[in-house]
């Protein structure tokens, strides 16, 4: 429908041509004054329409607010305010008294509150549960023995390939190879960079969602150089644009005037440039050979203390070697590589201070190892030292490959494989990605021996250097119904039954001793213990859930039953019960049937405070619908203001046209007789013997015939008798007329069975146009899309429309007409003047 401020003419047509150029007279002015009753009449019309258009409004903010007050209160059953739900009204709240109520919380119908009072718990359900007995890591982040070469000064590769890139233009698209830090890339070949820059091709995706080495392949040629070779199917030139690598490559830009060198055509591919020496790469370019100092010098690892991170930074290798020596002044015993392992603990000690503060972490370079443990800051263990904080977790979390790193980390291990002596995530706790040393897990499976184990009789196989989170994984995807955690801040593990209740069980009995050993030290479970004999000693090797069992007592009986449930939340005659404790049983486990103190009685209630703020709501909405009823039936219309026109608006300002609009809109539904028989309606909607009935449980209609039959709530009262009889309250609402209630009195239409006739006769939205509200078949709404194309304000706007068609068209035709009587008169006028100055010519004047 057209918006407020919609109003518009067609007055204001240019005339077409030209007038008063022979004549002098304004044709236009004279026109416009000629066909003015009719573009009076296309004003009134405008006029008229949009004072439909306002009356249309007007009522669909009435029927809107009745839709929602309806939908809300009286209509839709689903709504949790409708005053005929039984939701609403019925007894709903359930609770539970007595002083064990604490331990016991119930929901559902009253019917099955009625039924039954819960006598005592005997026991809570508990699903089998296994846990550490004690924490399963040392509580110190502690390498290797680390061995550096500290005398050599070329001991060390550096890669001058590292963070380089390559531009590789394919057809119209350009990429950007990044030569990233990997333990797996060695940078220091011709074999190796050409893996290391397929495997980055492999990672880049293209426009079309394919990998780049799918397009481009790096291979190394017969003479050890460098080469890219086309392997797209495209048809599309390959060429090198540029990046920092290439010069180290021994491949060039483009020169001047050479239109082949740096590119690839589809059989060919590039090489090192043949100006480069023998065209290979340059060995001395792409590498540099360092001591170790200068190697670690600057490089970073990362620590994280109970969430907070922070870095640190290797000192330079002058610092690194001046903090050596004088360490080694200090104690001559200590050799090289042990002092440089110190000096490394030193400065990383002084960054984590600063980072999560002094006492905190405690940083060991003694022995050749570096080991981190948690401390509590300003604490004594007797012995000088400060006390372990097992609260807390400190976690390496990654670092410089050039530290850490497997193949190319200074910081290797002392041991045989000379793998990095430090990992990232190494914590404090245990790192679940660390590989272990599954010896002593073994199972004879028809004579064939695995490494493994048994639980519930259910074999779990792991790899001989198995992490702990894969053996985890392995557990939680058996078939044994058993899933295992470790909880980081307890530093513990635990076996939890997926079955409920006693149907769950956790039984390692399935293993050999040597198995039970090794478990026990995994999992810190205490399955068996070995003596300075090697004898070993099983423990208890099962573990049983337990039921709920709960005692109730039924309504009529005199007898206690017992429940028993895997579940601590469960269902019994329409109530759900959840228990949290236990009650009512003596030490012997048996019931305590002579002290009612110790029963918890259910209880089922109305919800006084939701009904209370229902029904408070309920009547602010009737009464707000009661004002704006009567506010447009009751103001009049101020004839001097009218809807103004195009060129009005032309005149003044928005906020001076907001303002005329207010009073143009008010009171162009004064005395309307649809809207007075819904204010007559609603006044009477409580009237006769209910006003009085209505007034006894704190609810009154004003007396006052201005108010138009408006209500009001005494609370206290209200509250009251919601309390003491709500039966009467909802009868006060949702009774029908026609029946007889229980002293055989004849019923009566309660309120909102009443406001729900009211609604229905003006606001119905459903059904065919003749079955749906006045006001709806009067304006229209949006909650019925049929209605507003089918209603009288539109049919109304519609016929003024064909009138104003019909205005213009005549307004047309008479401007036509009267534009070529003056160009008549004009040519006329010429020509007169024409002869006259012709015969003033002839004349000699």
């Amino acid at each position: 429908m057209s918006s407020v401020g919609s109003l518009s003419t067609s007055t204001s047509t240019s005339i077409r041509g030209y007038g008063g150029l022979a004549s002098g007279l304004d044709r236009d002015e004279l026109i416009k004054g000629m066909t003015l009753g009719t573009t009076t009449k296309i004003n009134k019309q405008e006029q008229k329409k949009q004072q439909a258009q306002w009356r249309q409004e007007a009522i669909q903010t009435i029927s809107n607010s009745m839709i929602g007050f309806h939908s809300k209160y009286t209509e839709t059953l689903t709504s949790p305010t409708n005053l005929f739900s039984s939701l609403l009204w019925g007894r709903n709240k359930i609770t539970t008294s007595g002083i064990n109520s604490k331990y016991v919380s119930v929901t559902g119908s009253a019917s099955g509150a009625d039924a039954i009072t819960i006598m005592g718990i005997k026991q809570k359900a508990e699903n089998a549960k296994w846990s550490s007995s004690n924490k399963v890591s040392s509580g110190t982040l502690s390498s290797d023995g680390i061995s550096i070469n500290t005398t050599d000064a070329d001991a060390y590769t550096v890669e001058n390939l590292v963070g380089k890139t390559i531009d590789i233009k394919y057809g119209s698209s350009t990429y950007s190879i990044y030569l990233s830090d990997s333990d797996n890339y060695d940078y220091s070949t011709a074999d190796g960079i050409k893996d290391a820059i397929n495997d980055l091709l492999s990672k880049q995706t293209t426009g079309n969602d394919k990998k780049l080495s799918t397009i481009v392949e790096a291979t190394v040629n017969d003479d050890g150089t460098l080469g890219f070779k086309d392997i797209g199917s495209g048809g599309n030139t390959l060429e090198l644009t540029g990046g920092s690598a290439l010069e180290l490559l021994g491949l060039r830009e483009k020169p001047e005037g050479d239109e082949k060198e740096g590119k690839v055509v589809n059989e060919g591919k590039i090489t090192s440039d043949a100006t480069a020496v023998s065209g290979e790469i340059e060995e001395d370019k792409i590498i540099k050979e360092v001591d170790f100092y200068e190697y670690v010098a600057g490089k970073t690892l990362n620590f994280s203390y109970n969430g907070t991170s922070a870095t640190v930074k290797m000192p330079s290798a002058a610092d690194l070697k001046a903090a050596v020596n004088e360490i080694i002044a200090g104690d001559s015993s200590k050799d090289k590589n042990k002092a440089t392992i110190e000096a490394i603990a030193d400065s990383i000690q002084e960054q984590l201070d600063k980072s999560f503060g002094k006492g905190r972490i405690e940083v060991d370079g003694e022995g050749g190892k570096l080991s981190f443990r948690t401390t509590i800051p300003g604490s004594d263990d007797g012995n000088g030292n400060l006390k372990t904080d097992d609260s807390s977790v400190f976690t390496l979390t990654g670092g410089s490959i050039a530290l850490i790193g497997n193949k190319k980390g200074a910081l290797q291990s002392d041991g045989a494989d000379k793998q990095s002596a430090l990992h990232t995530g190494d914590t404090t706790r245990l790192n679940l990605n660390k590989k272990m040393d599954m010896t002593g897990l073994n199972v004879d499976v028809d004579g064939t021996k695995k490494i493994g184990f048994k639980i519930n009789d259910v074999l779990i196989e792991v790899g001989a250097n198995a992490t702990m989170k894969e053996v985890m994984d392995a557990i939680n995807k058996s078939g044994a119904n058993i899933n295992v955690t470790y909880q980081e801040g307890a530093d513990k593990f635990t076996f939890t039954s997926k079955d409920n209740g006693a149907s769950g069980v956790i039984d390692f009995s399935g293993n050999n001793d040597e198995t039970l050993v090794k478990l026990s030290e995994m999992f810190g479970i205490n399955l068996a213990e070995k003596d300075d004999t090697n004898n070993i000693t099983r423990n208890d090797l099962s573990v049983r859930g337990q039921d709920a069992i709960v005692s109730v007592k039924y309504a009529g009986s005199d007898e206690s039953v017992e429940l028993r449930r895997d579940s601590n939340s469960f269902t019994i005659d329409g109530l759900t019960i959840g228990i949290k404790g236990t009650f009512g049983y003596d030490d012997d486990g048996n019931l305590i049937e002579n002290d009612p103190d110790q029963a918890v009685e259910v209880d089922a209630s109305v919800d006084v405070d939701k009904l209370m703020d229902t029904i408070k709501s309920f009547v602010e909405e009737y009464n707000s619908i009661v004002d704006m009823v009567n506010t447009q039936l009751t103001t009049k219309h101020d004839k001097d203001y009218d809807p103004l026109s195009s060129e009005q608006k032309g005149e003044l300002s928005e906020s001076e046209i907001e303002k005329w609009e207010e009073k143009a809109k008010a009171g162009l539904l004064y005395g309307d007789s649809d809207l007075r028989s819904l204010s007559m309606d609603l006044r009477v909607v409580v009237s006769g013997g209910l006003l009085e009935k209505f007034r006894e449980v704190g609810i009154s209609v004003s007396s006052t015939y201005s108010d138009n039959g408006k209500l009001s709530i005494d609370e206290a009262k209200l509250r009251g008798a919601l309390q003491t009889d709500p039966e009467k309250v909802q009868n006060l609402f949702t009774s029908q007329a026609g029946g007889v209630d229980a002293e055989g009195k004849e019923t009566y239409n309660g309120l909102a069975t009443n406001l729900k006739a009211i609604m229905n006769k003006y606001v119905n939205t459903t059904g065919a146009m003749e079955s749906k509200g006045i006001l709806i078949r009067k304006a229209g709404s949006k909650s019925s899309a049929m209605s507003l194309t089918q209603n009288t304000y539109y049919n109304e706007i519609s016929s003024i429309d064909k009138i104003i068609e019909k205005l213009k068209a005549q307004l047309k035709k008479e401007q036509d007409r009267y534009v070529s009587q003056f160009s008549t008169l004009e040519t006329l006028i010429a020509n007169m003047n024409s002869q006259s100055s012709y015969l003033s010519s002839m004349s000699g004047y």
